[in-house]
């Protein structure tokens, strides 16, 4: 397999933003590391003033140790608070209680930096020396973020969900003639007409018809239908409730995720109205699948402006809320990663 090397503090920033798909704000991200080797990325929002230091480390501990392999991390703290001389260090107790309670579980820190919003510096300097923060701008040139630019990956200023902006076609006619026709067929045989059409755009390379796409819009707007379609995504033979929550033994084929989602923001730009619940819900849960959970949220929330009653958007939008991840997000041989990263594996080299 091809490797890429990490050598610089720049290569580390650069791989926080690539692996979450945009630049976190207020942010504390990890990577966690086996030997030379890199493993998955955490990204939690930084605690507020008064809020819970043990339950915020604890939590933060119990995603990295998902990590078993991990025998190391590096991090870096995304916020704009400047660090001074003669001043504590920006979260200094959070970073401390982390630091131990790490170690119980076999993990050295490794390294880490502050990151703010057009600098960066060494989070482990004894005393911060203005002269030696080092411009983000560096970062565009650093090797391993040239390298992965040319493979089409891209680092977003926020982790906002972006719809494509198409001409849209307004099918809800079509779709409520495909919803009566389903409501004439019993469960079984409307799932399984339905499966077809869905499995036969997942493998193939087209957009859907509008005639296929207002089939769609109607099949999802069937409970027992949708969560069918959605556990087909993963492309594994296991139970439907172990699919939708991301909890199989095997990694899912992220390449069918990712023609999915292709296939669903196709849908969502001919859908209109309550339509539309059913596939923002279904991107949101892609999302969750893929760790991504503020861009599952912002699916969610679009979800119950289309339609406040929408049920699954409710219930997944608390999940996300209460910080429950995916079990597939938490597995670095499972976890989700971008298209252009899955063929090389990433080391790193001349750690502190």
């Amino acid at each position: 397999m091809e490797r890429l090397s990490i050598k610089t503090p720049e290569d580390f920033i650069s791989l926080m933003g690539h692996t979450l798909g945009y630049w976190p704000k207020e942010s504390l991200v990890c990577i966690t590391l086996d030997g030379r080797r890199i493993g998955s990325t955490l990204r939690v929002g930084l605690p507020k003033a008064g809020a819970d230091t043990t339950r915020y480390v604890r939590d933060a501990v119990k995603y990295i140790a998902n990590d078993r392999e991990a025998t190391g991390v590096v991090f870096g703290i995304f916020t704009p608070v400047q660090w001074e001389p003669m001043d504590d260090r920006p979260y200094e107790d959070v970073m401390e209680a982390l630091t131990g309670e790490l170690s119980q579980h076999g993990i050295t820190v490794r390294d880490g930096w502050l990151i703010g919003e057009t600098s960066f510096t060494n989070y482990f300097q004894i005393v911060p020396d203005p002269l030696s923060r080092s411009p983000l701008e560096g970062i565009k040139t650093s090797q391993l973020n040239v390298e992965l630019v040319f493979r089409g990956s891209s680092i977003e200023p926020t982790p906002g969900f972006r719809v494509p902006i198409l001409a849209r076609r307004d099918l809800s006619e079509e779709v409520l003639k495909h919803c009566l026709r389903i409501e004439s067929m019993t469960p079984r045989a409307a799932t399984a007409k339905a499966r077809i059409l869905w499995a036969g755009l997942l493998d193939g390379a087209t957009l859907p018809t509008d005639t296929q796409s207002a089939e769609l819009l109607a099949d999802f707007k069937f409970i027992s239908v949708r969560d069918r379609l959605l556990a087909d995504i993963p492309g594994l033979e296991d139970s439907l409730g172990d699919l939708l929550l991301g909890q199989t033994k095997r990694p899912p084929q992220w390449q069918r995720v990712d023609r999915a989602q292709e296939l669903l923001l196709h849908l969502y730009t001919r859908a209109d109205g309550t339509d539309a619940a059913p596939v923002l819900t279904s991107l949101g849960i892609i999302q969750w699948w893929e760790g991504k959970g503020s861009r599952a949220r912002q699916c969610f929330q679009h979800a119950l402006e289309a339609d406040p009653n929408y049920r699954l958007a409710q219930l997944s939008d608390q999940m996300v809320g209460a910080g429950i991840l995916a079990p597939w997000a938490m597995d670095k041989n499972s976890a989700f990663r971008p298209p252009m990263s899955r063929g090389p594996r990433i080391e790193g080299m001349g750690m502190a």
